[in-house]
């Protein structure tokens, strides 16, 4: 026993070393491939590479995710330049704004004010609190980013969770004083030592992850998966809720333009709320049996508590109205600017000159520029100086966590060299094989290919390679490319399973409640419930919505794309019809 003990310690000690060195060696055959697939099989080698050490947390997570920038030059995949433009695209400056806005709203103390109203609305259960919460991101999340929904969620989550804990131990002091007070005099001697948290009753931030018991932090945890859960489930119920939807629309009219598919906003709202709906109920029971089983419970003391904390916060403060507009400001911008149903605010530039990012930029500038503090027209040059911005670079330095910009970048760097080097499209060519099945196994095929790719590519990028793919699938099978496209697109959002797999995830990760093994855990079987629940809705409730039981006359014949109508119409050339 004695010897496995110490053999069980000296692993553990070198656990990332033998993790680090054991996966370069593990997937070193991967190097020796030379033929047409050097290319793939070497990006296949750094792809094992980065995955092993983010899931083992060999080495820091933003470290790890620098190996592209190594590997990918050295392999010959993409030139340096290549990487490196690709560790900072569009949705990073959305992450920033959105994280910004956050932080704006944590310093003026807004969110504590909702956390607490949230609280007193639906009660101090834990359970109940996770409910209210995955309802308001998962809402929020179908019409604005999913980036920028779990951004602002987290610091009124934290929020809450501080206010749960606080209170609780309070109530466990409260109790053990009482007990005390029934006790003799020296037992009251002992009592008199015991101490609330502090002064406040609270629990501060800096100590409450060694002050929470395994049980508070397993709730903790619970409560900050649910957000990220819940805002990538969410934003597949609209179409401009993620971009994989948008992705779909595009291809849509690429590969059949002009045909009337049915896809619309209103049908796929129509198509994917349910799905979307159960999603969240199934995520829900998923996370209350991992995390909130033995979860502190509520009680009539913390609800008093929170009631009369609530009634005594001041009236909003010019700090909290400003940062509220701004937030309005926000939400409006990215709603209104390609709203589908009506003609959008972007539509007045340049197509495609105009994204989310841009917007989250402005307010960000808004927030350095409107002033914390009503202006007054006589005031002392030393309150003139004191007066600062809603938001304040001292504050972005202290409190953004740029450790989770350098992951996300590299997941992007990741997905680049996936595309470039054509591994993608080698797994895209072995799914032209799965013809000899029948169409629902190839469905169910297509879900769990694009669930666990899109948790180390882009869903935008999944969507992207594989849409087109399953479409000509479809076609050669003669029915509907709906019944192949909506589920490869749908799926492309499941993405639980790391921290680098969606800005969500990477967010929530950066609070430091979470391991990498607590999100796998967790996310694995919510992915395979959500896959089931895809299958189920494709199965039952797709048909009917989109009539998929029969093969349309625009899949039959479709029309070359415009610019090969073009090229035709120059050159004389007549397109005939199948018969």
């Amino acid at each position: 026993m004695a010897r496995k003990r110490s053999i069980s310690s000296i692993l553990f000690a070198y656990k990332q070393s033998l993790v680090i060195w054991g996966a370069l060696a593990l997937f070193s055959p991967l190097m020796f491939v030379r033929n047409a697939h050097e290319l793939q099989a070497r990006c296949l080698y750094c792809v094992a590479v980065m995955g092993s050490y983010w899931v083992f947390e060999a080495l820091p997570l933003a470290i790890t995710a620098f190996i592209p920038m190594i590997l990918f030059p050295l392999f010959g995949i993409m030139r340096s330049e290549e990487v490196a433009r690709a560790y900072l695209p569009d949705t990073c400056f959305l992450f920033m704004g959105g994280l910004m806005v956050a932080l704006a709203v944590e310093k003026c103390e807004l969110h504590a004010r909702i956390a607490l109203f949230v609280l007193k609305t639906v009660g101090s259960e834990p359970a109940r609190v996770m409910a209210g919460f995955m309802g308001v991101t998962g809402f929020l999340s179908m019409w604005i980013s999913n980036t920028a929904t779990t951004a602002l969620m987290v610091p009124i989550v934290q929020s809450v969770i501080t206010e749960l804990v606080s209170n609780h131990r309070m109530e466990d002091l409260v109790a053990l004083c009482e007990a005390h007070q029934s006790t003799s005099r020296k037992h009251s001697i002992g009592m008199r030592r015991l101490s609330l948290p502090n002064e406040n009753n609270e629990i501060k931030r800096e100590e409450m992850d060694t002050a929470m018991s395994p049980r508070e932090q397993r709730m903790a945890k619970g409560l900050m998966l649910s957000v990220c859960f819940s805002a990538n489930i969410g934003g597949a119920a609209t179409i401009t809720g993620t971009a994989s939807n948008l992705v779909l629309i595009g291809q849509l009219n690429e590969l059949f333009p002009g045909a009337d598919t049915g896809v619309n906003f209103l049908s796929w709202l129509i198509f994917a709320f349910p799905m979307v709906f159960c999603c969240l109920i199934y995520c829900w029971c998923v996370l209350y049996v991992i995390y909130l089983r033995g979860a502190p419970k509520g009680s009539i003391i913390v609800t008093r508590k929170l009631q009369q904390k609530y009634n005594e916060l001041n009236n909003l403060s010019f700090a909290e109205i400003s940062v509220v507009f701004c937030f309005v400001l926000l939400l409006l911008l990215w709603i209104l600017r390609e709203p589908q149903v009506v003609p959008g605010w972007g539509e007045m530039f340049k197509e495609e000159f105009v994204s989310d990012a841009t917007s989250a930029m402005f307010i960000v500038i808004l927030l350095f520029t409107l002033p914390e503090k009503l202006p007054k027209l006589r005031r002392s040059s030393e309150q003139r100086k004191a007066s600062s911005g809603l938001l304040d670079w001292a504050t972005v330095q202290d409190r953004f966590p740029w450790s989770v910009l350098f992951l996300l970048g590299g997941g992007f760097a990741l997905a680049a060299g996936v595309k470039e080097s054509g591994l993608s499209h080698d797994i895209g060519a072995i799914m032209r094989n799965l013809d000899v099945f029948n169409h629902n196994i190839i469905m169910l095929i297509c879900i769990i290919i694009s669930v666990t790719l899109t948790n180390v590519c882009s869903n935008t990028v999944i969507a992207s390679i594989f849409i087109p793919i399953v479409a000509e699938l479809a076609r050669s099978l003669e029915i509907d490319p709906l019944n192949f496209m909506l589920p490869v697109t749908i799926s492309a959002s499941f993405a639980f399973l790391l921290p680098v797999a969606t800005p969500p995830n990477a967010i929530v990760f950066s609070s430091g409640y979470l391991k990498v093994f607590d999100m796998f855990l967790s996310g694995l079987i919510v992915t395979l419930g959500c896959v089931v629940l895809s299958m189920m809705n494709m199965l039952l409730w797709a048909g009917f919505v989109f009539n998929l039981h029969l093969f349309p006359q625009w899949a039959k014949n479709p029309s070359p794309p415009l610019d090969v109508q073009e090229w035709a119409v120059e050159n004389n050339i007549t397109f005939i019809a199948k018969p």
